[in-house]
Order: structure tokens, then C-alpha cells, then sequence
């Protein structure tokens, strides 16, 4: 008796739920997962927001080294997923012809960059619970040549700098260009030091 309890113990607490992912798990990846309604979603500890259809977010980093793990927990039955995370090969790009002051930048614009980056940091951080980023992402330039692309190690006027976290679009000045993606704009700005004109959308849970 005492074995076929322990059995159906064993059964009830490894029970699994439906997930599915919708993206590559390589480093520097978009993530798009679903599963049940009423899901608790904890990527490597942290949990994250769940809609009320049973869809979630997350990224992983550009330098990435280690496994992800993905723990769900429904009505007191956990599942643990670990995803193994691919290497990403990046590519170097060399920017010359710049001016100085946007490679190094004078001593004078430090406040300036600074009061930048807060307001830039504040637009990125918020994690409203709107929905709009289960949609596909589109191009917001037709026919516009990439310029640029995430991770890239950038060398500007031969000074190895930061890598490149963004998707560039090289386009003639006037040309419309589109949203990516419905959102709400949580920044707009028509001049900053480093990126000019630039704008901010919250797409919903932190994206």
C-alpha cells in the first residue's frame, strides 16, 4: 500500500501543463511564450507578467553564457524547464569619419548625457500590462538598407566602444516611417546628444 501511494504522489506532483516558445533561444534572442491561463512564469527566479491568455516575455542577453531556466506554477504544480542557450557569432563594424565629440564626448556635455540616459533608462523601465507585443514586429521603412545590427562590436574612428544593441535603418532624411508595433510613446525627444530624434514605445510587459 505504502508504494502505490508514493506512486500516485509521484504522479500528481511531476503533473506538466501545455508551453510553447516562439523564438530562438540564441543569445541576444526575443522570446514570445504561452502557456495555461493562471500560470505563474519565473525566468531564472525572476517572475515575470503573464495575460490573462497565458502569454509572457523575455529576452536573453548578448553575452549569455548559461542555460535558461523557465519554472511555471500552476494551483501548486510546478514545471521546470531548462533551455540551452546557443552562441551567437557577432559581427565587428567599423564606423570612421565621425565627429570627435560623438565618439569621446567633451567633458562640457556630461550633464547633458547624463540627464539623457535617466530620461531614456525611466521610458525603458516601465512594465505596463498592455498586450500589443504578442503581435509580429515589422519593418518601419520599406525598401530602407540595414545599416546596423544588434550585437555588432563597434569600432568607431578605430576606438573599440560599446557593442551595438539596436537595428539600424539607413533611409534619406523626410522619408515615413512606421511604428514597429502598436505601443503607447513613453518618450519623445527631438534632439538627443547621442540618437537625435528618438522615440520610445511601451509595447507591454517591459518590451
Amino acid at each position: 500500500m505504502r508504494i502505490l501511494i508514493s506512486l500516485v504522489f509521484l504522479l500528481i506532483t511531476t503533473s506538466s501543463f501545455a508551453v510553447t516558445f516562439d523564438g530562438k533561444f540564441i543569445q541576444g534572442s526575443f522570446i514570445l511564450g504561452k502557456t495555461e491561463p493562471g500560470s505563474e512564469v519565473f525566468i531564472d527566479k525572476k517572475k515575470v507578467k503573464v495575460t490573462s491568455d497565458g502569454f509572457f516575455v523575455f529576452g536573453l542577453g548578448r553575452d549569455r553564457k548559461y542555460d535558461v531556466v523557465i519554472t511555471l506554477n500552476k494551483d501548486g504544480n510546478k514545471q521546470k524547464i531548462v533551455k540551452k542557450v546557443q552562441k551567437r557569432k557577432y559581427n565587428i563594424q567599423r564606423i570612421d569619419g565621425l565627429e570627435e565629440k560623438k565618439v569621446t564626448p567633451p567633458e562640457e556635455v556630461y550633464e547633458r548625457i547624463k540627464k539623457e540616459n535617466k530620461l531614456i533608462n525611466e521610458a525603458r523601465a516601465i512594465e505596463s500590462d498592455l498586450i500589443f507585443f504578442i503581435k509580429k514586429f515589422i519593418i518601419p521603412v520599406e525598401n530602407a538598407i540595414i545599416s546596423g545590427v544588434y550585437g555588432s562590436q563597434r569600432i568607431l574612428n578605430g576606438k573599440p566602444k560599446w557593442p551595438h544593441y539596436g537595428l539600424d535603418f539607413a533611409a534619406d532624411e523626410g522619408t515615413k516611417i512606421k511604428a514597429m508595433l502598436d505601443g503607447t510613446v513613453t518618450l519623445a525627444e527631438s534632439d538627443l546628444f547621442y540618437t537625435g530624434g528618438t522615440l520610445i514605445f511601451d509595447h507591454g510587459h517591459g518590451i
